[in-house]
């Protein structure tokens, strides 16, 4: 079963291969390198909110739109990676502590995540349904409420303050973040680990029964997808001259990346991309023309994707596509039942 599933991932059909072309010439890295040339800084500014909420998407996405276990304590992860990052440059620049290279902290603030994750997920993941995306909401107070605790107990401010880097480092230490996770997400998910996945996220039971170790591959998958949130936390977290703890916690990072992958479509692997891209860039539009009904607008439009496009972006463009391709089908049939004139 797994060797059929195998080879039906290898074919690629033309709609595909259309929604590849477009999504490489606006994700391209080229563009995206000389960015920070050619951009303001006000548009560059946009320009690293959209990649941090596309990375926060795809990396929800590979875990929860796969096996269908819907998790909303993204906060956690995103927030320990701005946290750990923000709080290790403060103390090595004020306090005296090793002096460790950028990206090396970044790595150690994901892998902070990913250990973390192994604890949630072999608690929670016992659960199910709206009873594991309870849980995972509650573990992500729980840890954001021991940190602001802990910080009061030491005596510290809730308030870090981080050195500043240059525009074209934050720019660029984003930038390699987020290409970085969407290689190693594309990769897993071709792979048979994504495969298992997948195969959970149909039936976990017929997963289990063909052999699939369903428990570690689900411990697994939500450690990797909490590691890719947790590094770019880290990533964002020197774009701020100082964070601020309850911020770094905020619940947008836990209900907002799900919101974009319902936009954009939840059974495909363009919809989190698509709909990162377009709701951020509608978010920042509406923040800076109704700065006033900011808020009331954007509440409004959201209930309005849920009502009216379920389905998302990707699934309004295959309907659209299928009922073409039904369209030219039926003619066809028509045109073959029709007589021949005599020549």
């Amino acid at each position: 079963m797994l060797k059929g599933k195998m080879k039906d991932l290898t074919k690629i059909s033309p709609t595909t291969l259309i929604l590849i072309g477009v999504a490489s010439a606006l994700l391209s890295p080229f563009p995206l390198l000389y960015a920070p040339y050619f951009l303001t800084r006000y548009y560059v500014t946009i320009l690293q909110t959209v990649l941090m909420w596309m990375t926060l998407s795809i990396s929800w996405y590979f875990f929860s739109g796969f096996t269908k276990y819907i998790a909303l304590g993204s906060a956690v992860f995103t927030g320990t990676g701005l946290y750990f990052t923000a709080t290790y440059l403060n103390l090595m620049t004020f306090e005296g502590y090793p002096i460790l290279p950028f990206p090396v902290i970044v790595l150690l603030a994901g892998s902070i995540c990913f250990v973390l994750a192994l604890a949630i997920g072999l608690v929670t993941l016992r659960l199910k349904g709206i009873y594991f995306a309870i849980a995972t909401f509650g573990m992500s107070e729980l840890v954001a409420g021991v940190i602001r605790w802990w910080q009061s107990k030491a005596g510290m401010h809730y308030i870090i303050f981080i050195p500043s880097f240059g525009r074209y480092i934050i720019y660029y230490s984003i930038l390699t973040t987020a290409l970085a996770i969407l290689l190693l997400t594309t990769f897993l998910r071709r792979s048979k680990f994504g495969l298992a996945l997948k195969m959970m996220g149909e039936c976990e039971d017929a997963a289990a029964h063909f052999g699939v170790n369903t428990t570690l591959f689900k411990v697994l998958g939500f450690a990797i997808s909490a590691m890719c949130m947790g590094l770019m936390g880290g990533s964002y977290a020197i774009r701020f001259p100082s964070i601020n703890i309850r911020d770094a916690f905020s619940v947008e990072y836990s209900f907002v990346p799900v919101v974009m992958v319902l936009l954009g479509g939840v059974g495909t692997a363009y919809g989190p991309i698509i709909g990162a891209v377009t709701l951020s860039l509608l978010n920042q539009y509406l923040l800076v023309t109704f700065t006033g009904y900011f808020q009331l607008i954007y509440g409004a439009i959201l209930i309005l994707i849920v009502l009216f496009m379920p389905n998302g972006i990707m699934g309004i463009i295959m309907g659209t596509v299928g009922k073409l391709k039904a369209t030219k089908l039926i003619r066809r049939k028509e045109l073959a039942k029709a007589p021949k004139m005599p020549p």
